[in-house]
């Protein structure tokens, strides 16, 4: 037997004909001459459905057969196919592993991503929290428009003072402390917290804010945010499965550009409603704690609800992570159970 096909030198793209006369040892036939082959030295791609087989010498070179049943059926001859192949050969086992595929990509992104993600999360150090918030803060004033703060400085003294008596004690000795930043933002009535603990709060959410109590509780979700390291959660998230990706794919040269440039895309990433749940039941605690009126965080909830609603009305753009009201009619409902409480 006699197997024509094609060659490829080890580092090369060149194709040459070749032919391979298989058996205990293997002879391959170039217009190089004929080199010599144990079958235990070569390495035989994976049987994948009818993806044809390739062989791959110990230099590196590659040999393709072009009658891939002839060969298929002699390497089958000579060593048992692997699990996948004998899979692929009956439906029931077809079924199995499509399952079982289900299963472990369930398990990953619903059981095993999140806890990854949260583990990492509270171990990174202080140092690279702080790197990271102000790259991000630095981009949003470099790209998207952020400007200091056009308020009174009087107002901005008192907000500083309120942010202060709001700050729950056991957030004062966080390794990474809160600190307030006023600023003007494209965007409208809007605050989030990034990374370094930097709690961004617009003008105009102050403005629409009717009293400090509804400032406070603004605040205080966000601080949720930074108490249970969201911010960085999403980011490891993100991280995680952009290299798996790239694992999977076989493409691991970039991954220490993709680690160092992950915080170009904090802007895109969005909390989990189960994140905004988290952080609206610190809120709460903390309103409940200081004595504040959950009717005001109400209040502010619904303002900035209408306000997102005529923000989208005359844009399409996607302003995702920093916003602080998605599903926002669930988290009113919670909130009205618990002020009825």
């Amino acid at each position: 037997m006699v197997c024509e096909g094609y060659y490829q030198p080890p580092g090369r793209a060149q194709r040459v004909a070749a032919s391979l006369r298989p058996g205990t040892t293997l002879v391959l036939h170039t217009d190089d001459g004929e080199r010599l082959f144990a079958l235990e030295d070569i390495t035989v791609s994976d049987a994948l459905g009818t993806i044809p087989l390739f062989i791959t010498f110990p230099d590196g070179g590659r040999f393709v057969p072009a009658e891939d049943a002839s060969f298929r059926a002699w390497y089958f001859s000579q060593r048992r196919p692997g699990l996948v192949h004998r899979l692929e050969r009956h439906k029931f086992g077809v079924i199995i592993a499509l399952l079982i595929s289900l299963f472990c990509g369930a398990f990953w992104y619903y059981g095993a991503l999140p806890w990854l993600s949260q583990t990492i999360a509270r171990s990174v150090p202080a140092a690279a929290e702080q790197r990271i918030g102000e790259y991000a803060l630095w981009l949003l004033e470099k790209d998207s428009g952020f400007r200091a703060s056009a308020l009174p400085e009087e107002r901005q003294r008192a907000l500083g003072a309120l942010f202060r008596q709001t700050l729950p004690a056991e957030m004062r000795q966080d390794p990474t402390p809160v600190k307030l930043r006023l600023m003007r933002i494209p965007q409208g009535a809007n605050a989030f917290m990034l990374p370094d603990g930097t709690l961004v709060m617009s003008d105009q959410l102050v403005a629409l804010a009717k009293s400090d109590d509804a400032l406070a509780a603004v605040m205080l979700h966000e601080m949720g945010h930074h108490h249970h390291r969201h911010g960085m959660q999403m980011l490891v998230r993100s991280s995680l499965v952009t290299l798996l990706m790239m694992w999977a794919m076989g493409d691991v040269s970039g991954i220490g550009d993709t680690l160092l440039q992950s915080a170009a895309f904090l802007d895109q990433m969005q909390f989990s409603r189960d994140m905004e749940r988290e952080a609206d039941r610190f809120a709460v605690a903390g309103m409940r704690a200081q004595q504040r009126s959950l009717a005001a965080m109400i209040e502010v909830y619904q303002a900035l609800e209408q306000s997102a609603a005529k923000e989208e009305a005359v844009s399409d753009e996607s302003w995702s992570w920093v916003s602080t009201h998605p599903a926002m009619s669930e988290r009113l409902k919670m909130l009205r159970a618990e002020a009825a409480r």
